[in-house]
């Protein structure tokens, strides 16, 4: 009678439990009305976003009515890089608007399209620094002892002594407890929030951020708000929002997880995210951080350390969750992350690229190791790197002072000067349609190529995944191993072509 007793109460405990837990799952009201504005303005999205999905200028999904036109750009075939140049071919353009080519058209020119800030994969045919030498001997030798590929994920048998003396130099390196290798940078960032965040719990986004997050909070399925892009008056609305609603339902903060997700430098902005202000918010309000600094490592801080190390911030303390691509300023292939023990042990047994996809391949993790290394002891190469973002923000701005070009009533510069590698120029004239400056500024990239500097139109990359498509702009690289004389040379030819492309508009 007593065990019967007792599983009564241990089932109709359970039911009033798993009941309070439905409750405070609940949509609130405000948030039921802001799902069906949405529903209503853009309807259901489809299962698989198509690449000619045309997206309107204020960044919500359109109706698919015509399709976008092929940009010539998607002709360009990389062939070789070699310093601050590249080698390229051109195939076969099917956009009416381009001129017939050659598939067989190569041609060598500055490259001013590449995330390798560092220029580590890119040594120049003249180069013989023992920098590239040591990375290149260390990725041939551990070819040689391992083979390619890991042949299995890291839990079962794809783990690797080359795997683990990464993750202990990168935990070292960034003075945290731990570190968590995966096999790519998007599986990194998408694992890393999908298996701290889970249903019921809630993430407060900037709206602006990169695909790879983006998955992760949709695979989280957590509650989601966003706030606009790098405004912190806005976060702390939201943050007071949510405030409001806990005092109206009782709820304690403990109730729930939270987390604030933001990128450190934006890739699709080339903004950096204020993390002095966002840092005080996440404390005065009780949030976790999850940060990625994929493009501010490498880049940012006195010693390259990222944004945390610009804004005097210390990992484990101020972002306790921490994101790492190695497939920018390290030159390699792969995904980090560090935090403290918990964080990396977590993910060990919940991150899904760890658990199921093959690790990276040893050489590359060992190219990484011995770049990470040249970072700390050569100093001089992140030097370069930011001498040239200065010279390049300031030679641009002092030549379009002198009112000799177009540039300042055509272009505006919409990245952080001095601190983004990445130049971000968008269409002064926001009253052409989006496709109207796709087409622009694709001809100016265009021209800019044939007039033998390489940079990126935009317009036509990824849009799903992104809560806010960003508008279509221009986007020229910085990295170490430019000089001088390639920046004055990629900003006049820049003008030349703005100047041709935009006559008589």
């Amino acid at each position: 009678t007593l065990l019967i007793s007792f599983l009564a109460y241990l089932l109709l405990y359970q039911k009033k439990k798993d009941y309070r837990r439905k409750m405070q799952d609940r949509l609130s009201d405000d948030e039921i009305r802001d799902l069906l504005i949405d529903w209503k303005e853009n309807g259901r999205v489809p299962l698989s976003a198509d690449r000619d999905t045309l997206m309107n200028g204020a960044g919500d999904v359109a109706d698919i009515e015509k399709k976008t036109k092929r940009s010539p750009m998607e002709d360009v075939i990389i062939e070789r890089m070699s310093g601050s140049k590249v080698d390229i071919s051109m195939g076969v353009g099917k956009n009416s608007s381009s001129r017939p080519r050659s598939p067989s058209s190569k041609r060598t020119v500055l490259n001013f399209a590449t995330h390798d800030f560092l220029g580590s994969a890119c040594p120049a045919k003249k180069d013989v620094s023992t920098d590239v030498d040591v990375i290149k001997e260390a990725a041939i030798e551990a070819l040689s002892k391992y083979g390619c590929g890991s042949c299995g994920p890291r839990g079962f048998y794809g783990t690797i002594d080359a795997h683990l003396d990464l993750e202990d130099e990168m935990a070292k390196f960034t003075n945290t407890d731990g570190a968590i290798l995966y096999s790519d940078g998007a599986s990194c960032s998408s694992s890393t929030v999908a298996s701290f965040a889970k249903r019921g719990d809630l993430l407060i986004v900037d709206e602006g951020v990169y695909e790879a997050l983006g998955t992760g909070v949709t695979l989280s399925r957590a509650n989601v708000k966003y706030f606009k892009h790098n405004d912190m008056n806005d976060l702390r609305r939201v943050l007071e929002r949510v405030q409001a609603t806990d005092e109206s339902l009782g709820r304690k903060l403990n109730d729930q997880r939270r987390f604030i997700v933001v990128e450190a430098l934006y890739k699709n902005y080339g903004t950096v995210c204020p993390l002095d202000e966002l840092v005080k918010l996440k404390e005065e309000f009780c949030y976790r951080l999850i940060l990625d600094e994929s493009i501010s490592f490498g880049t940012m801080g006195k010693t390259g350390r990222g944004a945390l190390e610009h804004f005097g911030l210390k990992p484990m303390q101020h972002a306790e969750i921490i994101c790492i691509g190695l497939e920018n300023a390290m030159g390699s292939i792969g995904g980090i992350t560090v935090g403290n023990e918990e964080v990396v042990d977590h993910q060990r047994l919940s991150g899904a690229g760890y658990c199921f996809s093959a690790s990276l391949p040893p050489f590359l993790a060992t190219a990484s190791k011995a770049n990470l290394k040249r970072l700390e002891t050569q100093p001089e190469v992140l030097g370069s790197l930011k001498e040239n973002i200065a010279f390049f923000y300031k030679t641009l701005n002092s030549i379009s002072a002198k009112g000799t070009t177009l540039i300042p009533n055509k272009l505006v510069v919409t990245s952080d000067e001095g601190l983004s590698p990445m130049v971000y120029l968008q269409l002064a004239d926001q009253a052409l349609t989006r496709e109207e400056q796709i087409e622009l500024l694709d001809l100016i990239a265009l021209k800019c190529l044939e007039d033998g500097v390489f940079i990126v139109s935009t317009g036509n990359h990824v849009n799903h995944h992104l809560h806010k498509i960003p508008p279509p702009m221009l986007r020229l690289t910085i990295m170490a191993k430019q000089n001088k004389t390639d920046i004055c040379t990629a900003i006049t030819v820049l003008k030349d072509a703005v100047v041709s492309a935009m006559k008589g508009r």
